[in-house]
């Protein structure tokens, strides 16, 4: 079983924030951060700190869980997913 990286959790993020309908200023000005870094997160150029992904996920409805390792297959089992995301690898559509 492979665990996601940066940028599919990234584009997991972005994927979510567009099915939610919120642009990336939108969700800056939830989460109290810019556009542009929303955008430079987005496009996987940054690594957020941990409060800024919490925040980030809260902004467009959704939570950062920590699942013990032994638990991922019953968490995949009830829908978990990831790295999800929309795998366009594009940036900023603020």
């Amino acid at each position: 079983m492979t665990h996601p990286t940066v940028l599919e959790i990234a584009r997991a993020v972005r994927a979510t924030r567009r099915a939610a309908g919120v642009s990336q200023r939108e969700l800056g000005q939830r989460a109290g951060l810019t556009q542009a870094q929303i955008s430079r997160f987005e496009a996987g150029l940054v690594n957020p700190r941990l409060s800024s992904l919490v925040e980030l996920a809260r902004g467009i409805g959704v939570e950062v869980m920590l699942v013990p390792r032994d638990a991922v297959p019953a968490a995949l089992a009830l829908g978990a997913e990831p790295g999800a995301g929309d795998g366009d690898g594009g940036a900023g559509d603020g």
